[in-house]
């Protein structure tokens, strides 16, 4: 029998505040992605969960450079 697997909660806001912060961001940077993702279910724009938040936290931050 195949047992459902709930997906996994997205990080908590000040998780993300740590990430941010160690990268040298501001906060008010982390909020907004946090609060986008949130918005999302923590999931991608085409509807995939989202496997890793550090991992979109590092395109996002890339994308705010260039």
């Amino acid at each position: 029998m195949e047992t459902l697997r709930t997906p996994c909660p997205g990080p908590s806001l000040e998780e993300v505040n740590r990430f941010f912060i160690g990268l040298d961001y501001p906060l008010e940077e982390s909020e907004v992605f946090f609060f986008y993702y949130q918005g999302l279910g923590w999931r991608t724009e085409s509807g995939s969960p989202l496997r890793d938040w550090k991992a979109a936290a590092a395109t996002w931050l890339y994308n705010l450079e260039n």
